[in-house]
């Protein structure tokens, strides 16, 4: 039972279900959810993927993750290195061969070129700044920017997509900040390093204004709810609120992350509901 729990936990299923959430507002924005089929083919892939992600990041970051955050799987012995391994390279032999689930071979293409960014990132690009963010960033689109290539048409997902990257840019750049010194010992060469504590708040109060803007032109252009509007319009300017307001990081990243699932609502209240 303890292996189990630590495959459980390596996985990170609290990630998975803001994918599965995910991947339903995206089905309910395009009018795709009648039948149950083409989404479970479209979802087990992303999920797959995610799990795979999230297991190597843990697998790679093993010796970091001694000082960061030594509750995880590895480093508080619930798994060994060699278990992990196994169990990851299973999971990406598993999404690459689920990638043939998508109807279109651009769709397939994107997916396995994601799979390949996934490793790359874990492997190399995360030691550096911005650009392993970005990775991290594209790769948490994929229940939107997929779905749109399935479909054809980038008119009602645009907004998702785009949210889904640059609040994802904002969201690693607070987690950076959280585990800066362990990422500093071991040369990860991350945002902090150059913008330091004010500069990564600044960072992301830009962004912010970004989904703020982008917020306000999806509004007059796919989705005209004041509802949602306003209630977007909030969810941002809350954020920036809280970003200068709280002192931990560590508490910063927890909200952050739970606003994803609130973020996601937004998308239903603008395009589904």
């Amino acid at each position: 039972m303890e292996k189990i729990k630590g495959f459980w936990k390596l996985i990170r299923p609290l990630n998975l279900l803001i994918v599965v959430f995910a991947s339903f507002v995206a089905f309910m924005i395009t009018g795709l959810c009648g039948n149950p089929i083409p989404f479970v083919k479209f979802l087990v892939p992303i999920l797959l993927l995610a799990a795979f992600s999230n297991s190597l990041n843990d697998f790679m970051d093993a010796k970091l993750d001694k000082k960061a955050h030594p509750h995880r799987p590895i480093p508080s012995g619930l798994l060994s290195l060699k278990e992990a391994f196994l169990f990851i390279v299973i999971l990406g032999f598993l999404a690459f061969l689920s990638s043939f689930f998508y109807e279109t071979s651009t769709s397939r293409v994107v997916f396995i070129i994601g799979l390949i960014l996934a490793i790359l990132y874990d492997v190399y690009f995360k030691r550096i700044a911005f650009i392993g963010n970005f990775i991290v960033s594209f790769l948490t689109s994929f229940p939107f920017f997929l779905l749109a290539l399935e479909i054809g048409s980038f008119r009602l997902l645009w907004y998702p997509v785009l949210c889904a990257i640059i609040y994802n840019l904002a969201r690693e750049a607070v987690k950076d900040m959280e585990d800066f010194s362990a990422d500093e010992e071991f040369g990860y060469r991350t945002l902090p390093l150059y913008l330091g504590e004010r500069g990564v708040k600044y960072y992301v109060t830009f962004l912010l204004f970004l989904l703020l803007v982008f917020s306000i032109i999806a509004y007059i252009t796919v989705f005209p709810k004041a509802v949602f509007l306003i209630y977007m319009s909030f969810l941002w300017v809350y954020l920036g609120l809280i970003t200068w307001r709280e002192k931990s990081f560590s508490k910063l990243s927890v909200v952050f992350k739970y606003f994803m699932i609130l973020v996601l609502t937004g998308f239903l209240l603008g395009g589904a509901v």
